[in-house]
């Protein structure tokens, strides 16, 4: 609901497209600059309570900018500075949440405990952005930041009667120097090839789909002529391609090598792109943002699951901060790439461009000495 609000604000704010882009470009570089450090905390501090901090200071951010659109003193670059503090937030709880899944379930059911967090994701990727473009018709930005800063609220609530301290579930973490626990994570990644051929992967993936996806509101509103309503149907249609695809994912990462799938789900991304980038309808639209959502989650999670399951336990919250930075550089790199794209050649041109970049990506990822399953075990 949140992306819905602001991508449309800011179109009406700046009639470009580049602004559009920037917006996701602000979000990742803040949350570049938290990454390692959050990973840092992850690993030596009580993780409940980082995540409960996380939320409150993604929860003022949202109703700060609730307050500026209801006294209409929201600005383009107010907007950016919002968006970023809301990446710096969310930053912060990421290596927390990640670091937990193997924790909760045995090494073999991790690929699928990262799969139902990412099914999870997806059916609020495809239920907010309808009922964001639903609540932004019918009443305004401000209604929907208000909506998202609730949100914040529940998570706190609900870490604070459920979750348990870390004091209560694991020993005490080592006492590693402060300088030596940021660079530990480095030397894993050169010197470690079951996570440096997903995190390769990773990044070739991210490029084209950091390209693609940011223009989508321009995409909808400049191309298509789509209302908020229909934009948000349409980003819609991905989430629920991403929750569709989940069972056949399931049973596919079973049977296939890592490599031969994930080469076949960013292979479908890339295809559904190129075909979204030429369609002059918001049916065929949706209609192809649902294949789009298969490939999307398929890939995402999947390299997700090999980091997680791969690196070394006494690393994993660092390693996977380290993870989550490459591919928040490369998705700010995109998109500020995608945005002049759009600005000098059309939305269409940049789009189909990120399509191509994420095929040369499913290429490399086939050629990639992957891991050869999901457990972390020896095969």
């Amino acid at each position: 609901m949140q992306n819905v609000a602001e991508a449309w604000l800011m179109l009406d704010l700046t009639k470009s497209p580049l602004p559009v882009a920037m917006l996701s470009t602000a979000f990742v570089v803040a949350s570049l600059v938290m990454m390692l450090p959050a990973g840092v905390l992850a690993d030596r501090r009580d993780r409940r309570s980082i995540l409960i901090a996380s939320q409150i200071i993604q929860a003022t951010v949202a109703v700060g900018l609730a307050a500026l659109a209801y006294t209409h003193h929201i600005t383009p670059e107010a907007l950016i500075a919002g968006v970023a503090l809301l990446g710096l937030g969310m930053a912060l709880g990421v290596p927390g949440w990640t670091s937990l899944v193997p924790d909760l379930v045995p090494r073999e059911l991790v690929a699928e405990a990262v799969a139902l967090n990412a099914v999870s994701f997806n059916i609020a990727r495809a239920v907010g952005p309808a009922i964001g473009g639903f609540v932004l018709a019918r009443f305004g930005v401000t209604t929907s930041f208000l909506l998202n800063a609730a949100s914040f609220l529940i998570v706190i609530a609900s870490l604070l009667i459920y979750a348990k301290s870390d004091d209560e579930t694991r020993p005490p973490p080592p006492k590693t120097p402060l300088a030596e626990a940021f660079t530990e994570p480095f030397p894993v990644l050169t010197g470690n090839a079951a996570v440096r051929s997903p995190t390769a992967a990773m990044c070739g993936f991210t490029l084209g789909a950091g390209i693609f996806y940011p223009l989508a509101p321009s995409f909808a509103k400049t191309v298509l002529g789509a209302s908020a309503m229909e934009f948000g149907l349409m980003v819609g249609a991905m989430g629920a391609g991403a929750v569709l695809g989940a069972s056949i994912l399931k049973r596919l990462r079973k049977r296939l090598h890592p490599r031969l799938l994930l080469t076949l789900t960013m292979t479908t991304f890339a295809l559904s792109a190129a075909a979204i980038s030429r369609v002059s309808s918001m049916v065929a639209a949706m209609a192809l943002f649902l294949p789009a959502g298969i490939g999307w989650m398929g890939s995402f999670s999947s390299l997700s699951a090999l980091v997680q399951v791969w690196a070394p336990t006494r690393v994993r919250a660092r390693f996977v901060a380290l993870y989550t930075m490459i591919h928040l550089a490369m998705w700010a790199a995109a998109s500020s790439i995608g945005g002049s794209m759009a600005e000098r050649f059309g939305v269409r041109v940049a789009m189909l461009a990120g399509a191509i970049v994420c095929a040369i990506g499913a290429s490399i990822t086939w050629r990639l000495g992957l891991p050869k399953n999901f457990t972390g075990e020896p095969a």
